[in-house]
Order: C-alpha cells, then structure tokens, then sequence
C-alpha cells in the first residue's frame, strides 16, 4: 500500500521554515527597536534585504512540494531553478551589509553588530536551506558528484552576483528590466576581469565560505537524521 504524499506544511517543516521565521522575525523587531531608538531611519534597508533573501527559500520551497509529490516535470522545474539561481545571491548578500558598520548617534556600536550579525545570519541559513532542497534533488538523480559539482558552480556564480550586487550596485531585477546593459557589464568582466579588482576577490570569497558551510550543514543533518541506534 503506498503512502500518500506528504503535506504542504509537513514538507515546509522539514525545510526549515519555523527556525526561518523565527530568526527573521527576532531580526525585523530588533530593527524596529533601533530604529525607535534612535529616531532615524538607519538599517532600515535591511528588512528590504531580509525580504529579498527570502525570495530564493521560497522558490526553493515551491520546487520541493513539487519534487515530493511527482510534479518535478522539466517544463515545471526549469523556470523554478532559473528564477531561484538569479535570486540566490539575495540570501549570502547580507554578510556584505556589515560595511555599513560605524560608530552612529545614540546607538551604540555593539548593538548595531549584534543587528547585522542577526541579519546576515538569517540570510545566510536561508541560502544554506534553499541551496539544500536543490543539491538534494540532483544527488537522487544523478548522485553526489554531480549535486557537489551544482554546488561548487552555484556558490561560484552566486559570489559573482554579490560582487554585482555590492561593488557594481546591479539588482536582482535588471536581469528583467536592463538585461542588454547587464550583459554589457558581464562581457567587460569577461574581457579585461583584472581591471577589476574586487572582481576576482569578491568572487572567489564566497565561492569557498558557501561550500564549506554548506558542507558542515550537511554534517550536521545527516548527524540528526542518523537513528539512535548508529551511536551505540
């Protein structure tokens, strides 16, 4: 007799969806603690950031209920990881947001590192959870090598997108909304990628801090899903 599939809130539970909203949720009201504090409107980008890192774990989501149900048709799929490979850099991006951090009025400063480090945190767990629910889905079908080598391309492409993001101040919607001067961009880098120096700095930062993370979140994972009787 074969099981039915598992529910829509079952699956989200599995992925990290309470301690996603939790942690968002302490991170947003500290934010609006400060900014009653000190009656400015510094930081405030920051819940405009934690909203963007969202978009790629939501994506994620949406392609697990699919891939847990039978419905991961490539037609169906395609324009899921298209859309969430742009938007992943939304995730790690809030590491960056700590070159906002100065001595500011009123606040002091460990305050304003707590608040950041909160943020950046989040962001990165939910790039971690979304990253998760696609390695997966490609080890089932085509095994490790293949899921470790999305990752290592993925984290690659995702540190060239925060480079974009931080250091050139392109968005997530310029794909859609300027892509011919986008491509332009890209293609410079291509053509002459020393005469930008943080190009390759910024890149390669991320492409080795995001597998490396993710690998000792998968530690971690398979540590809990282990039974008990493996310890013993």
């Amino acid at each position: 007799m074969s099981r039915p599939p598992p529910s829509f809130l079952s699956v989200l539970g599995r992925h990290g969806l309470l301690p996603a909203t939790l942690c968002s949720l302490l991170a947003v009201n500290l934010l609006a603690v400060r900014l009653d504090w000190s009656e400015r409107a510094s930081f405030a980008f920051l819940a405009w950031n934690l909203f963007l890192a969202w978009a790629p774990y939501t994506l994620a989501l949406l392609a697990r209920v699919l891939m847990v149900r039978g419905l991961d048709r490539p037609w169906r799929m395609a324009p899921l990881a298209l859309g969430w490979l742009a938007l992943f850099p939304n995730a790690p991006y809030l590491v960056t947001d700590f070159i906002h951090l100065r001595q500011r009025p009123v606040v002091p400063l460990w305050f304003d590192a707590a608040l950041l480090a909160l943020f950046a945190a989040t962001g990165w767990m939910l790039g971690l959870l979304s990253l998760e629910v696609w390695k997966r889905w490609l080890e089932e079908r085509w095994g490790r090598t293949a899921a470790w080598a999305f990752v290592a391309s993925t984290s690659l492409l995702c540190g060239y997108g925060i480079y974009l993001g931080r250091v050139e101040r392109w968005n997530s919607w310029d794909v859609l909304a300027r892509p011919e001067r986008l491509i332009v961009a890209m293609a410079a880098h291509v053509r002459e990628p020393l005469a930008h120096p943080a190009l390759t700095q910024v890149t390669v930062l991320f492409a080795l801090l995001l597998p490396l993370s993710y690998a000792g979140y998968e530690a971690l994972l398979a540590r809990l899903r282990r039974p008990a009787s493996a310890d013993s």
